[in-house]
């Protein structure tokens, strides 16, 4: 049985997205430490680390500055234990960073204390690339080279993929998903996931405002939706992609039902990408509104897509606005979700919504049943939400997984002063 710890206070400054973005790893753990990192008001960087033979967390360690509170955070790990990070840009917003994604390596093996420096000159490509990007999401390959997805390039934005070179620097941007609109404000919120023999997964989905003359915020919310969300996998890291079929994909391919998965033209979001031990990939799905309480899990069994719904293990009067999902190393599932009261919503936005809690599920058979049960204490006054959970990679495998979550107001704007708690959850079997 796995039990909940109760929270610790990581930090009394965190950004209103302190923990957000559920593309992105924000936790690992490495020879009996767990490394974390989220975004602190507004925007900076930050990491504390827990040894797990003291039982005692470490000192706060601020890392660097992102551009504003969508700079998102991004960790893995190499073979030799160093931690590889990414964070920064919200495309041309600021002019921070001439709109590239910022990537790091720690000096020593699991320590988020310093970093290698960056160069100069011509090696300043080493660690920056990337055009118009932001929601960049890491993983590090057997092959010794990380592999990274963001949101880039020309309106309206697509998928990239850029991969690090042996000689150092970056590959170009590759356009890996576009959709076929007019330029406006798009999102697609890029997940990448890599077995453990270097087999490459990138997901996303098709979500646009309507239409040039609509605005992203303010503007007639009817007009904004996902199409769908679509997968491709590559065998070579990255040179060339296919469906799951393994039958080659032309890029920038647009949402399709030969790349999809389920359910197809409906409007959800992908949460989260992952693969068992057996490099079986799962996606998981859901309906970002209040209008449908449903969430997919899905897997893909060799020629098509099994799925299966979980909205049966949500509480009564609860809907679920988003999730994240890992599998440790014997193949239980751990999901984590914010839900809200949509009788308390009403007809207000859902994001931030003081009757926002997080609920963690299990399963310990494969998706055929969960348990259930509540992270965050009940707090009616205040928001408890934007739930990350550790996520594997191949080299730091999820044995037991560690959750992370905001407690605050959702603020306005992308640099506000508002500060709020970020929470951290361990889990331990009883």
């Amino acid at each position: 049985m796995t039990i909940c710890t109760e929270f610790f206070c990581l930090s009394q400054t965190g950004s209103t997205r302190a923990t957000s973005y559920n593309w992105g790893n924000k936790i690992l753990t490495l020879n009996g430490k767990t490394h974390v990192v989220w975004l602190d008001a507004p925007a900076t960087i930050c990491g504390r680390t827990y040894d797990h033979q003291s039982k005692m967390w470490g000192e706060m360690v601020r890392i660097d500055d992102g551009c504003d509170n969508h700079a998102c955070p991004c960790i893995t790990a190499d073979a030799e234990g160093h931690i590889r990070l990414t964070f920064g840009p919200h495309g041309w917003n600021g002019e921070w960073n001439q709109a590239r994604v910022k990537w790091k390596r720690s000096l020593q093996p699991g320590s988020l204390d310093s970093w290698e420096p960056a160069g100069e000159g011509y090696k300043s490509s080493w660690s920056n690339f990337g055009y118009n990007a932001t929601a960049a999401s890491i993983v590090h390959t057997p092959s010794g080279l990380d592999a990274v997805v963001c949101r880039g390039g020309e309106h309206p934005p697509q998928t990239m993929f850029h991969l690090q070179r042996e000689i150092g620097g970056w590959t170009s941007a590759k356009a890996l998903f576009s959709q076929q609109v007019e330029p406006q404000y798009t999102h697609n919120y890029g997940h990448i996931a890599c077995a453990t023999d270097g087999t490459l997964y990138a997901a996303c989905h098709f979500y646009n405002i309507g239409g040039s003359d609509n605005q992203p915020v303010s503007g007639d919310r009817s007009k904004m939706r996902s199409y769908g969300a679509a997968v491709l996998k590559s065998t070579d890291l990255g040179a060339t992609w296919c469906d799951l079929h393994g039958d080659p994909v032309d890029l920038p391919t647009t949402y399709n039902h030969r790349i999809a998965i389920p359910p197809f033209d409906r409007n959800i979001y992908i949460n989260t990408i992952a693969l068992d031990t057996l490099n079986t990939l799962w996606a998981l799905t859901l309906n970002p509104g209040l209008e449908d309480n449903a969430v997919w899990l899905n897997r893909w069994v060799g020629q098509d897509w099994q799925t299966m719904q979980l909205e049966s293990y949500m509480p009564e009067s609860r809907t679920p606005v988003e999730s994240m999902m890992t599998i440790d190393t014997r193949n239980r599932l751990h999901i984590v979700l914010t839900t809200v009261d949509a009788a308390a919503v009403g007809t207000d936005s859902h994001w931030g919504h003081p009757s926002s809690e997080v609920l963690y599920l299990r399963s310990n058979d494969g998706g055929e049943t969960f348990d259930a049960a509540e992270v965050s204490p009940a707090d009616p006054e205040t928001a408890n939400w934007l739930p990350s959970i550790s996520r594997s990679s191949p080299h730091h495998p999820v044995d037991l997984p560690t959750i992370m979550y905001t407690h605050g107001d959702v603020g306005a704007g992308l640099r506000p002063d508002t500060q709020t708690e970020v929470r951290c959850v361990q889990l331990v079997e009883a």
